[in-house]
């Protein structure tokens, strides 16, 4: 019996750390990784220079459905946004500039990063 609940997670997992290892590469340093509110979860919190970064880690090995960045709907948005919101309000970060990312991992392996991916999503 195969249970893709897990094989699903293992390629979550697999993602992540090949987002982790790109963005290092990239100067990012990691701080948080799979950050838990009653919102929702953000794969990767990093610093990049002056900015907290909240990232979204997005793969797919195929694009029957589109690119993994199209994948990062308007509700995922909205979850990300209050996640961290939550972590800027535990962190006491108000005043540092924050920005939203998504890394999409291409059926093709190759990775891609996209800044300013989207402004915070109330609606």
């Amino acid at each position: 019996m195969h249970n893709k609940g897990i094989s699903k997670r293992l390629i979550g997992s697999n993602a992540e750390d090949s987002a982790v290892e790109f963005l290092e590469r990239h100067n990012y340093k990691i701080i948080e990784r799979n950050y838990r509110s009653h919102f929702g979860e953000i794969d990767i919190i990093a610093t990049d220079k002056k900015h907290t970064v909240f990232i979204e880690v997005k793969s797919r090995n195929t694009y029957l459905f589109g690119s993994p960045y199209e994948s990062v709907v308007k509700e995922k948005k909205r979850r990300i946004t209050l996640t961290a919101i939550d972590y800027i309000q535990k962190k006491r970060l108000a005043n540092k500039p924050l920005r939203f990312d998504v890394i999409a991992i291409n059926p093709d392996s190759s990775i891609e990063l996209i800044k300013n991916a989207f402004d915070a999503e109330f609606r």
